[in-house]
């Protein structure tokens, strides 16, 4: 499986909207943190995802609109509610603080 990293931005955000989004990017299987060639697990900077799927970047893509359209939010005609992009990552280098937040993990982490 590969991992894709994704970056919703919400645009005119109201309170409490993040916090619903990141609720429908962890029931879809995206979190907020990554887990390192070395096994460990480090904190995503705010707004980013990480997710583990055997699809393209167009069927995560297609995940991730989905949680922002569960939220109420949608991308439509000259309507832009968020902005969205999603790449597929192929390794791991970073400078990013350890994890230290359990409930951030993914289910029997």
């Amino acid at each position: 499986m590969a991992h894709f990293l994704i970056r919703p931005e919400l645009n005119n955000a109201r309170e409490g909207d993040y916090d619903r989004l990141h609720d429908a990017m962890y029931m879809r299987k995206a979190y907020k943190v990554i887990k390192l060639d070395d096994g460990t697990w480090r904190d995503l900077p705010t707004g980013t995802y990480d997710m583990e799927s055997e699809g393209t970047n167009l069927d995560v893509y297609t995940v991730a609109v989905a949680a922002l359209n569960s939220i109420g939010k949608v991308n439509s005609g000259n309507k832009r509610d968020f902005e969205l992009i999603v790449c597929k990552r192929s390794g791991s280098h970073s400078d990013l603080r350890y994890n230290t937040d359990k409930s951030k993990l993914p289910p029997n982490s």
